[in-house]
Order: C-alpha cells, then structure tokens, then sequence
C-alpha cells in the first residue's frame, strides 16, 4: 500500500483515541502493520506524528482510571484494581517524565545544557577594593 498523509491522519487520531495499532491497521483499505511501521521508521516527521498521538492516548488513560473508580464496588474491587494498576504501568512507561514513580532532580541549565555561572564583582567606591557577595 502506498503512503497517504490523509490516511496516517486519519489513523493517528484513532490512535489518540486509544485504539491498538494492531485495531487500526485490520481495517479494510489499510496498511498492514509492518508497513505501518516500515512508514513511520523512514520519516522522522512522522514517527514525531505517532509519539505525539501514543502521548495523547496516555492521557486518556486518565480517563479509564476515573471511569473504573467510578465504577468499582466491593465485587469487583480485585479486579478493577488490577486494571489500575496496568493503566498505570503503562502510563509511567509511555510517559515517565510525567507519569513515572521515579522522580530525579537534575542540575543543569536551560535546554539541558551546561549550567553557567554568572559572577558579580561590586568595587566599594571608597578604598576601590572588591567584595563578592
């Protein structure tokens, strides 16, 4: 099948939907899953399109979990909390800066650059020598 920008359109909303490529990808006039990604593997446009819709889908799992507290009582407790806790493994996994247990504090400048360091020399006006403060 040939490539259509229409087409990927089309599948990356279904993708932040939350549908499975495996989903989209059986539907009658659509790539099948290895072209699917041999496409995406060639354009780094479109696999930035793709991170971007998978992202939008992680935080629709946000949606699931408040469903299923919604919907939890004590007969389906169990189970209901081990979907959680599946819906939250693969948020921290798609999205782990935002929704990983591991928390790191980096130093670093702006960009993840080098940190600068800026330093201020004040001369006292009456003997002309330098404090730093």
């Amino acid at each position: 099948m040939s490539f259509s920008q229409t087409l990927f359109d089309e599948m990356m909303v279904e993708i932040m939907l939350g549908k499975k490529v495996r989903e989209i990808c059986s539907g009658v006039k659509r790539p099948s899953k290895d072209t699917f990604f041999r496409w995406i593997g060639k354009d780094t446009a479109l696999s930035d399109q793709y991170a971007r819709a998978r992202e939008h889908a992680t935080d629709g799992f946000e949606d699931d979990i408040l469903d299923l507290i919604e919907r939890t009582n004590p007969e389906n407790a169990t189970a209901n909390k081990t979907k959680f806790e599946m819906l939250r493994w693969m948020m921290a996994r798609r999205a782990p800066k935002r929704y990983g247990d591991k928390q790191q504090l980096e130093h670093s400048g702006p960009d993840g650059g080098p940190i600068t360091e800026i330093r201020h020399t004040i001369v006292d006006p009456k003997d002309g020598r330098n404090s730093t403060p």
